[in-house]
């Protein structure tokens, strides 16, 4: 199922806040609609901080705090929150389990779960509505031992946590971007994207997820993709949306472009998408249209890795292809 441009439109504009509290008492109450009940174990001054940005649907939050905590916590009802510990963070146990470098804590039901930090704790996490994701028509994989609440080993945690950190930090310095409905609607797409193969990485690692395809297999397969992205020339559509649609794991379409093309489907459909830009930039007017806009039409929300991505593709900014008017509708000699 694709995301249409109409469904990104009209998304809401980002919402952020930051909360600073100097009582374990009132750091209960930091995330809205969560139980939570926390025991301070050290002694010392507590300070903790909740830094939060809010669409409908879908929230991606900083829980800061400073002493060894006990913490009985449970999200809302009907949320499924992926969470990865910063490395900064203190070693931490989650239902009793060691949480390691590689571990997401995932809660996929709203009952109370024990978290303990043996010190600094620095969690960075996303919380989406499962009403959302079916009002998105967006995938939620299939957890099947998974369900429930505990820490599991991925091997995209690390790189998710990284993702998630450079996100919320870019957007916190960059008020008219957070003000763009459009561009947030991209956002929460992107997000959930990574967030699926995080997942899907996490029940991989469990069982094979496409390894035992033989070569032609996973030559079909990325065939299909191909195919269908052709088909669907006027949809953003994400990883984890075109895997739905084909009846396959994103994971084992990580495996066959990984093993076919040599580089992910992300990067693929990154691809796709810059030429596709390239395409409009060359054929339009530049007295009546602009990078932003022609980037929007790509499902490129950031403006800045665009031009990076861009550059990097073609050799030259987007701008200067924009001032090239005509030259896609020039003959050829």
């Amino acid at each position: 199922m694709s995301y249409g441009r109409e469904e990104v439109v009209n998304a809401e504009p980002l919402r952020m806040q930051t909360g600073v509290t100097h009582d374990v008492c009132d750091q209960e109450h930091a995330l809205p609609g969560w139980t939570q009940d926390y025991r301070q174990l050290a002694p010392g001054r507590f300070v903790g901080e909740v830094s939060e940005m809010a669409a409908r649907g879908m929230r991606l939050f900083r829980e800061v705090t400073n002493l060894r905590l006990q913490q009985y916590t449970a999200p809302p009802p009907g949320t499924i929150v992926l969470g990865m510990p910063l490395p900064d963070s203190e070693p931490a146990r989650f239902e009793g389990k060691t949480v390691g470098e590689g571990d997401v804590l995932l809660f996929s039901q709203s009952t109370p779960t024990e978290f303990m930090c043996s010190g600094l704790m620095n969690v960075i996490a996303v919380s989406v509505e499962c009403d959302f994701l079916r009002d998105m028509k967006l995938v939620l994989p299939d957890l099947g031992e998974l369900r429930g609440n505990g820490a599991f080993f991925s091997p995209l945690a690390v790189e998710l946590r990284s993702w998630l950190y450079w996100l919320m930090d870019d957007l916190s310095r960059d008020d008219r971007q957070r003000a763009d409905p459009r561009r947030n609607g991209a956002f929460q797409l992107a997000i959930w994207d990574r967030c699926v193969l995080a997942l899907e990485a996490m029940l991989a690692s469990r069982r094979d997820g496409g390894r035992g395809l033989v070569p032609s297999q996973r030559h079909a397969l990325v065939n299909r993709v191909r195919e269908y992205v052709r088909a669907h020339p006027d949809d953003l559509m994400s990883v984890a949306q075109i895997a739905q649609a084909l009846g396959v794991s994103t994971r084992m379409l990580e495996y066959c472009f990984a093993d076919v093309v040599g580089i992910s489907p992300n990067a693929y459909l990154r691809m796709i998408r810059l030429n596709a830009a390239r395409r409009e930039l060359l054929a339009a007017d530049p007295r009546a249209t602009t990078v932003a806009e022609v980037a929007m039409n790509h499902g490129f929300w950031h403006l800045g890795r665009f031009s990076t991505y861009y550059n990097q593709m073609f050799g030259e900014k987007p701008s200067d292809t924009l001032r090239q008017t005509g030259r896609l509708r020039a003959p050829i000699a």
